[in-house]
């Protein structure tokens, strides 16, 4: 007989998942017996009797098993009996396994464990958003069987302390952790791995009869309610309508932190060769990686984990993004006649041109001997580590790809004046477009997985790197492969935008949200190379920037309005990005037009003029400040006011804004805050397109405002593809500006959002954006009606 505890958070989804595992033919489950609770929690020590009268008698209706139950009995006895008891339920029904479930058990498993060594146990953990909201209003609604209404911090610990605990047992071979999520996601995929934990065959049954057995276990109790429905995901959540948002942000405040601390770790060093991270257990999709150089501490670097792994090709990328100049800088040590590493140093060294200053690498007019070759189409492949020739072509431009150790970084492109192009105009036309780009990709082809010390220059190893892969056959027949990537996989290729912002990154996506990747990337025009086995589905899904069909369209610039400047003086080194919500009463979370009409009269008045994302990135590149006195003005949601009060003072002042949409609210109302206003009318396409028209820029609010750090990896990549797609549809153009809701991002939201096709991301925060800034969390800061005149502007 095999002895099942399913435990987990209150709420968290255990009824279903009981209800489904009781449809098999070879379980039998019971309604919720708290026998372990009541055993050995002190509290309810003393109503253990009468809860078992409850249970035998009401609950189950077999009242006779009583009889060989006393209160005198020690624990040790009173466990023995209730264990034969359920032995003997099963074997009437000729089960194989008993199924017992109570959520609060979770706290007993040192306990039970000791009652019965071959116990085993399911954990079902769920998003602490939906469990916490869930919790919240089930206590109050059903205070008397709760025992009155829990208050928040109650509710939070209560899912803090269940995550904890339940993976604590995460490698206990008689442990198995669940997903609510991923129930939902996939059914008979979870359904078949807890078959397999319990060595019994799945049976489809379980998906046919699981209504039955809910009505049954749930015993029609009202908190229960909907549990015989189907099982499908939800794009509603309580959370919007219980919580206001300073109470959310005071949830997620106190549970992100529980997405680190239970993230699969691992520790790497950069000189070894770097393996996939694969084989980690379902339950995680986060892993914090310790990097090290030479055993010493580079510092921490973390990545979503999709299907079970995370591919080496995305971890070396990741870790020549975040530690390309230390690592670098300790390769140059190993030569002792190497000056002080800077960035003139390295482009010497990678262009093989010792004795030049850093000028001579951009200026096209510099002073170079090169052999003529004669190109007789309009684009060519270069490999940095090989000799630049001259160009003789009769094409009035021609389109580069620029390759470094074999593997594809970008395309530029190159004027040609007199039917000659100089190799010294490809080298400095290559370093001003692909800039710091060349060091990652260079650390990456070069360094990362190998020695540092050694003979061999950078420059060298590159041209290694670029041979061996030379040597690998050319599969995917497309440039840049390189032949790295598994062959049953599903990849898309590198879509439009800049060379070193998110478009560069490497990425691996879960499979699960391959059908919502797949319709947004076909939105936007960008390659799809499916490669899946024969009748199977693809095992991987992944971003693979190096493989570039085709020169991407030229990047959408939005419309910035330039003022003149007085003064060469003035120039704008932190740009003000200024977050405008609600346009209505004054409130922490809203503004009205009046308040806004004087914010903007000042911002004219001042001096300011609207820049663009693209000239912050471009500022950012260079480490140059923008001219004159520049600011961003956002709005969120997409309120119909904002066509109605906003647009017209906007237009009035000369600045243009950028207005983040919920892609599934749009024409509808504002569902994300009904626990803190009334419903307000959202824009519809008719006006949004007419504003696009006139040069106002939109970005993605994702599709259904779901804070993204609470999330599993699929659902951050639904929420942004599936705004992404929408946005895109309805606008006939890519969006590229995405904000995160409730302003908050962690590196695995942030690597995620702009691997599906974000190239700018905002969130929260109390100072102005400044360099050090990444494109994808550019700092922005709420405005109030009073705390716009304390900014410094």
């Amino acid at each position: 007989m095999q002895r099942i505890f399913l435990v987990g958070c209150p709420r968290s989804g255990t009824t279903i998942l009981q209800s489904l595992l009781a449809a098999h033919p070879e379980v039998i489950s019971f309604p919720e017996s708290k026998f372990f609770h009541y055993l050995l929690y002190d509290k309810f020590a003393d109503k253990l009797p009468s809860r078992l009268e409850v249970f035998f008698k009401d609950e189950i209706q077999r009242p006779e098993f009583l009889q060989n139950f006393a209160s005198s009995q020690n624990n040790e006895t009173k466990a023995s009996w209730f264990v034969g008891v359920l032995d003997s339920l099963a074997a009437e029904q000729n089960k194989s396994i008993w199924l017992e479930k109570t959520p609060e058990h979770i706290y007993f498993i040192e306990e039970i464990e000791n009652f019965l060594p071959d116990a085993k146990f399911i954990h079902i953990l769920r998003n602490g958003m939906d469990t916490i909201a869930s919790l919240y209003e089930a206590t109050r609604i059903f205070n008397d069987v709760w025992g009155s209404g829990w208050d928040l911090e109650h509710c939070i610990e209560r899912w803090v302390d269940a995550m904890l605990t339940s993976h604590k047992y995460v490698n206990n071979p008689n442990h198995i952790l669940v997903k609510y999520e991923q129930l939902l996601d996939d059914k008979v995929k979870v359904l078949r791995d807890i078959c397999k934990f319990l060595s019994i065959e799945y049976d489809p049954a379980m998906l046919e009869n699981y209504k039955q057995q809910a009505a049954n276990l749930s015993l029609n109790l009202p908190w229960h309610q909907g549990i015989d429905r189907d099982i499908a995901t939800t794009k509603t959540h309580k959370y919007h309508r219980l919580f206001k948002q300073d109470a959310i942000n005071n949830i997620l405040a106190k549970i992100e932190w529980v997405n680190r601390e239970i993230s699969w770790k691992v520790t790497v060093e950069v000189t070894e060769p770097i393996a996939d991270i694969c084989d980690v257990p379902p339950i995680f999709d986060r892993l914090c990686c310790n990097v090290k150089l030479e055993d010493v501490e580079l510092g921490m670097i973390e990545l979503p984990i999709c299907d079970g792994m995370v591919p080496a090709w995305v971890l070396e990328d990741a870790i020549a993004t975040n530690f390309a100049w230390q690592i670098l800088d300790r390769f140059f040590q190993y030569n002792p006649r190497n000056p002080v590493f800077n960035w003139t140093l390295f482009l010497q060294k990678i262009w093989n041109r010792p004795h030049w200053l850093d000028a001579n690498f951009y200026n096209p007019e510099t002073a170079d001997e090169s052999p003529i070759f004669s190109l007789d189409r309009d684009s060519i492949a270069l490999e940095i580590s090989e000799d630049l020739t001259n160009l003789k072509v009769e094409f009035s431009e021609i389109d580069v790809l620029v390759k470094i150790g074999g593997v594809a970084v970008g395309i530029v492109t190159v004027a040609v004046e007199n039917s000659f192009v100089s190799a010294q105009k490809l080298r400095s036309t290559i370093t001003q477009n692909i800039g710091y780009e060349l060091c990652v990709a260079a650390v990456r082809s070069a360094l990362i997985g190998k020695p540092l010390n050694g003979e061999m220059s950078l420059r060298s190893r590159l041209a290694f790197s670029a041979q061996k892969m030379a040597n690998f056959p050319d599969w995917l027949n497309a440039p840049g492969s390189g032949g790295i990537y598994p062959a049953n996989a599903t990849i898309f290729g590198r879509r439009s935008g800049t060379t070193g912002t998110s478009v560069s990154r490497r990425a691996s996506f879960p499979a699960a949200a391959l059908r919502e990747i797949a319709s947004a990337a076909a939105m936007a025009g960008e390659p799809i190379i499916q490669i899946p086995r024969e009748n199977e589905l693809p095992k991987q899904v992944i971003y693979a920037p190096e493989i570039i069909w085709q020169k991407p369209p030229e990047s959408e610039v939005s419309p910035s309005v330039k003022m003149t400047v007085e003064s060469s003086n003035i120039v704008t080194k932190k740009l003000p990005i200024l977050a405008y919500s609600r346009i209505a009463g004054e409130s922490l979370n809203s503004i009205g037009p009046q308040a806004i009409e004087q914010q903007l009269q000042y911002l004219k008045d001042s001096g300011y003029y609207s820049a663009t994302w693209e000239d912050w990135q471009k500022a950012k590149l260079a480490k140059t400040p923008l001219p004159g006195k520049a600011v961003l003005l956002t709005f969120d949601g997409g309120y119909c006011n904002f066509f109605n009060c906003v647009f017209p003072l906007l237009k009035r002042f000369n600045f243009t804004a950028t207005v983040f949409l919920v892609a599934e609210s749009i024409g509808k109302t504002n569902s994300w805050e009904t626990a803190e206003f009334e419903a307000t009318q959202l824009m519809g396409w008719m006006e949004i397109r007419q504003l696009r028209d006139a040069g106002i820029e939109f970005g993605s609010l994702s599709a259904t405002y779901q804070p993204l750090t609470a999330l599993s990896a699929t659902e951050i990549v639904r929420e942004g593809v599936t705004s992404r797609a929408i946005l895109a549809r309805g606008l006939g153009k890519s969006v590229r500006c995405f904000a995160y809701p409730y302003g908050k991002v962690d590196p695995i939201v942030e690597h995620l959002v702009g691997a599906i096709g974000y190239t700018f991301g905002v969130s929260y925060g109390s100072n102005f954006s400044s360099f050090d800034d990444s494109l994808m969390s550019l700092s922005r800061i709420q405005i109030t009606a009073e705390n716009f005149w304390q900014l410094g502007l």
